[in-house]
C-alpha cells in the first residue's frame, strides 16, 4: 500500500513535454497566463492584477509552455511578457497556506521526496528549469515591466532577453533581509560585481530609470509610453528573421555560457539550499510551541501577512510598500515580495 504521502492528488493537470512541430498532444488549459498572438508578436500576460500578479508552480509552468507554443508558431517573431494591473509581478506567491488548501507555490506533494526536496532545493531547479527555457529560446523575449517588479518577478525578468521598464517601476530584492542570498544568482552578469553587491545587500529598490543606469534594464520610458515603445521595439526586432536572430542571440548567450553563467546559476541554488537551514532560515526547526526558525513565516501564519511585511519592513529599514492603502489592497502580492 503506499503511504497518504504517496497518494496521488485528486485535482488533474495536463503538464507535458513541449510538443514538436505537428505533433497532436492534449492542450493544457491556460488559466493563470493568456496568450496573445498578433503576428508578428506574441505576447504571454499575467492576469492575476488584484495580487499583482504572483508567480506560483502552475503559473510558471504555463509561462513555459506559453512561450513553447509561441516558439513553435513561425507567424510569431518576437514575445512580449507582461503583467495586467498595477504590476508587472510582485514575486512569488508565500501566503501561507491553511490546511485543506492546495500549494500554490510548489507541486501539492512535493517535486520528488518531501524531506530531501529541501536538501536539493527542488523549488529553485524548477524555477532555474523554467527561466532557462525562456534563457534558450530561439525567439528573443521582451519584459514589459511596470509598477512593482519584486523578488521572483526581478528572476522571471531576468532571464529574459530584454527589459523595458517604466520609469517609476520598482525593482528589488526585499528576501535579502530575511531569507535568501540569491535564488538564482543571475543579478552579477547584469550589472556587474559593485552594483550587485550593493543592491543584494542593501535589498534597497531601485526604479526604471536607475534599473537602466546600471545595466539592469535595457530601456526606461514613462509608463504611460511604456505599452506604445515596448510594441515598437518588438517590431523593430521581428523586421530580422528568426533564423538569423535565433543564432544571434545564441552567440551571446554562449559567450556567457563559456564564462560560466550556467554553472555560476547552479551554484547559487546550493547557496540557497544551504542558507534555506540557518537558524532563522526557511527551513530552520521550530520548537513544539512553534517558537524558533523562520520569524517572517511565524508572523505570518499567526498575524497574516501584511503584518509579517510590515514588521520585515520596519526592522531592515527597507520601504517596499507605497502607502497603508497599498498595503490593503490584497495579502499574496500587495507591492511587496514573494519569494524565498
Amino acid at each position: 500500500m503506499d503511504s497518504s504521502d504517496d497518494q496521488q492528488d485528486p485535482s488533474r493537470m495536463v503538464k507535458w513535454s513541449p510538443p514538436y512541430r505537428r505533433e497532436n498532444v492534449e492542450m493544457p488549459e491556460f488559466d493563470l497566463v493568456e496568450i496573445e498572438r498578433d503576428a508578428p508578436i506574441g505576447r504571454i500576460v499575467l492576469n492575476s492584477p488584484e495580487k499583482r500578479n504572483p508567480l506560483g508552480y502552475e503559473r510558471l509552468l504555463q509561462i513555459e509552455m506559453a512561450a513553447k507554443l509561441l516558439e513553435l508558431d513561425d507567424t510569431i517573431r518576437v514575445i512580449i511578457i507582461k503583467g495586467q494591473g498595477p504590476s508587472f509581478s510582485a514575486g512569488y506567491d508565500i501566503t501561507p497556506v491553511k490546511k485543506g488548501e492546495r500549494q500554490r507555490n510548489m507541486p501539492p506533494g512535493g517535486y520528488i521526496n518531501p524531506k530531501r526536496d529541501r536538501l536539493w532545493q527542488s523549488y529553485d531547479l524548477e524555477h532555474a528549469r523554467v527561466y532557462m527555457t525562456l534563457f534558450d529560446l530561439q525567439k528573443p523575449v521582451i519584459a514589459q515591466i511596470h509598477g512593482a517588479c519584486l523578488a521572483g518577478g526581478t528572476e522571471l525578468a531576468g532571464f529574459c532577453d530584454l527589459r523595458i521598464v517604466a520609469e517609476d517601476a520598482k525593482i528589488g530584492w526585499p528576501v535579502g533581509r530575511n531569507w535568501s542570498p540569491g535564488n538564482l544568482q543571475y543579478i552579477p552578469w547584469l550589472v556587474g560585481m559593485t552594483k550587485a553587491k550593493y543592491y543584494m545587500f542593501t535589498c534597497e529598490p531601485m526604479s526604471g530609470l536607475e534599473a537602466v543606469q546600471c545595466q539592469w534594464a535595457s530601456e526606461a520610458v514613462p509608463e504611460d509610453k511604456l505599452e506604445e515603445r515596448t510594441e515598437e521595439l518588438a517590431h523593430l526586432i521581428a523586421l530580422t528573421p528568426t533564423d538569423l536572430i535565433m543564432m544571434t542571440k545564441r552567440s551571446i548567450n554562449r559567450q556567457f555560457e563559456v564564462m560560466g553563467f550556467k554553472t555560476g546559476i547552479a551554484t547559487s541554488v546550493d547557496l540557497l539550499a544551504l542558507s534555506s537551514f540557518r537558524d532563522q532560515g526557511i527551513y530552520a526547526s521550530r520548537s513544539e510551541e512553534g517558537e524558533m526558525g523562520d520569524e517572517f513565516m511565524r508572523r505570518a501564519e499567526r498575524d497574516g501577512l501584511k503584518a509579517a511585511l510590515k514588521w520585515r519592513e520596519e526592522t531592515f529599514g527597507n520601504a517596499y510598500r507605497d502607502s497603508e492603502r497599498e498595503a490593503d489592497k490584497g495579502d499574496a502580492a500587495q507591492n511587496s515580495p514573494d519569494s524565498d
